[in-house]
């Protein structure tokens, strides 16, 4: 799990928990509009920092770059946007040669998306619309994964950060490696790293032919280390890539033609699990995910012992309210001292007090009423 890995909240050192308050702290002095609807900025400044190794200074230019972008050509209004409007063009020819959709999560709770690139003509593609387009559409289903992954957070009381991405690469072919191919790659993997940094969690690659090799070598020159171990390629063998799937989804997570128990979606559902309706915010996708499974989710929040300290002179108390089962979790401050879940962080510092907003934050977030 994430929160179990070093950098990310809340297994951080003192040096990057210092790091992150002093992104934050030029961040707010020189107005950068940074924050999100959904995402704690706490945990997105960590990302960020991740990404460039926890360098103040190279992430601080990451982050404003980041900023430039969503300014441009009205990437902050993208998630609302349906994929024909990204695509400009009839979303289910486009789907005959670029199969993709959103179906379950895998047992850490991270939406899996699912993408057939064995028929990627591209040449047939960019007919229907434009490699702009195409890239754009790509971070809009990104954008349509961190809105199910925000919705589970809250439901979970996890920091649910990453997603998986299972590519069939099933009768994928050299004829398909086209100069034009490369660049839509090159075009994603460019906006992944800069844009959506420490967002994958897994990749599977199964079907893989073993003409398949030749392209890896020139895709592997587009992607980070960090990135490159997150991928797996299998071959077209399910006794090989099967128990892969398990290893990381349920089977009752698993669409049927991929050995598990979940339904196959036609077309038309699996677009619609791409596109969320008006109006419904960012539970839509995880609403239509849903729809998609064979069985429902409980979700729940492991007890939390509650904190005590005698000296404290200030205790904030929160209580689980509705689904969100657990142990009521207290955060208490006290002369000189924080504790935090249950971690004494030390002296009370912003860096500090910086972990206690985030996990007010948090619990609110996730349900929880102030008492």
């Amino acid at each position: 799990e994430l929160s179990k890995m070093p950098g990310y909240y809340p297994n951080i050192s003192p040096e990057q928990l210092a790091a992150a308050s002093q992104v934050l702290a030029i961040i707010q002095a020189e107005n950068l509009n940074f924050n999100s609807d959904e995402e704690e900025t706490f945990l997105k400044i960590l990302r960020f920092l991740r990404a460039r190794k926890y360098s103040v200074k190279n992430a601080l230019a990451m982050i404003r770059e980041d900023i430039n972008w969503r300014a441009q050509n009205n990437r902050l209004d993208l998630p609302k946007e349906s994929a024909q409007e990204v695509l400009n063009c009839d979303i289910e020819k486009l789907y005959d040669y670029f199969p993709v959709w959103f179906q379950g999560y895998d047992k850490q709770m991270r939406p899996v998306s699912y993408r057939k690139f064995g028929k990627f003509e591209i040449w047939n593609v960019l007919k229907l619309t434009t490699m702009e387009r195409l890239i754009r559409f790509h971070a809009w289903e990104t954008e349509q994964a961190l809105r199910s992954m925000y919705s589970l957070s809250r439901k979970s009381g996890y920091n649910i950060e990453t997603f998986v991405i299972v590519i069939d690469a099933s009768g994928w072919n050299l004829k398909l490696a086209t100069s034009d191919a490369f660049a839509f790659i090159k075009g994603m993997a460019v906006t992944d790293s800069d844009h959506y940094p420490e967002r994958l969690g897994t990749l599977v690659l199964i079907n893989a032919p073993s003409m398949l090799s030749f392209a890896w070598r020139v895709i592997q020159g587009f992607l980070d280390s960090v990135t490159k171990e997150k991928i797996k390629i299998l071959s077209s063998d399910p006794q090989e890539w099967q128990p892969v799937l398990r290893h990381y989804i349920d089977n009752d997570q698993i669409p049927r033609q991929y050995g598990g128990t979940a339904p196959d979606l036609t077309s038309e559902e699996a677009i619609g699990a791409m596109n969320p309706p008006r109006g419904e915010g960012s539970d839509t996708l995880a609403a239509q995910t849903d729809l998609n499974r064979s069985q429902s989710v409980e979700f729940s929040t492991p007890a939390k012992a509650s904190r005590r300290e005698s000296a404290a002179k200030r205790v904030v108390s929160f209580s689980p309210a509705g689904a969100v089962a657990g142990e009521s979790m207290q955060v208490a401050t006290c002369t000189g001292k924080v504790a935090v879940q249950g971690v004494d962080v030390g002296v009370q510092t912003d860096e500090n007090l910086f972990i206690m907003e985030h996990e007010v934050h948090r619990m609110q977030r996730a349900g929880c009423a102030l008492m």
